[in-house]
């Protein structure tokens, strides 16, 4: 391929995002007149209509974003660069890890797709990413790496208080095996259900997020019974 038939390319592509952003907005516009609405009539009536609205802003979005992705592969040329673009996204999606007690805590500032959701990556990949960023930190640090052989994950869902309880769903209808896979390539024996226990708690917060606490599964009775007051979200919604 000479460097005509590059920018070709490049140009298509440029041209595709260019449209995915169209239809993006497109969607963003009728989701605000469906909100409007609800506003006038005071009432929840359209609500599952509007969430498919921005349902369907939010997977075009990312397909826009992981079009934008590949396209940042191709043109960055310097690999120095591109690595800290992916560690940029670590940051920008706001995920954080902490090890304490022999616990490890994963904070994500989204909730866990549902299992039929055909699009994921936008949890997934960045998650992988935070994962091996902060391992190959804590390397270099000469500091613990956790690694557990009959372990729990404890997936907590935090939704939003102020919208909304017809969002929360059946803990069976989360998508935590891809989630489990990562956790498992970094910290985990094995996935097995010999080894790994996993445990779904539903609470309401300030904002919707996604907590995971890994631990030995010795640990896990006690830190059940703490819950509450450790991470100081609740349960009931007034």
């Amino acid at each position: 391929m000479d460097e005509n038939d590059s920018f070709f390319k490049l140009k298509e592509q440029l041209e595709d995002a260019q449209k995915l952003m169209g239809r993006m907005e497109q969607y963003i516009v009728e989701a605000r007149g469906v909100l409007q609405s609800c506003i006038r009539r005071q009432s929840e009536f359209q609500y599952a209509y509007l969430g498919d609205m921005i349902q369907e802003t939010a997977k075009t979005s990312e397909r826009l974003t992981d079009k934008l992705r590949r396209l940042t592969l191709e043109i960055v040329v310097n690999p120095k660069e591109y690595e800290k673009y992916k560690e940029d996204l670590v940051l920008i999606h706001g995920i954080e890890l902490e090890y304490k007690d022999e616990i490890l805590r994963v904070s994500a500032p989204v909730l866990i797709p549902h299992r039929k959701d055909c699009y994921t990556d936008y949890l997934y990949k960045p998650l992988h990413t935070a994962f091996r960023n902060w391992c190959m930190q804590r390397a270099e640090e000469k500091l613990e790496i956790p690694t557990y052989t009959n372990c729990t994950i404890c997936f907590v869902h935090v939704y939003d208080e102020t919208l909304p309880l017809a969002r929360v769903r059946d803990h069976d209808n989360y998508e935590e095996k891809h989630v489990q896979d990562i956790i498992t390539n970094f910290f985990l024996r094995s996935d097995s259900g010999l080894y790994t226990n996993t445990c779904h708690v539903t609470r309401m917060g300030e904002e919707d997020r996604t907590l995971l606490y890994v631990m030995d599964s010795s640990k896990f009775p006690a830190w059940i019974s703490d819950f509450g007051k450790e991470t100081g979200i609740e349960k009931n919604h007034e």
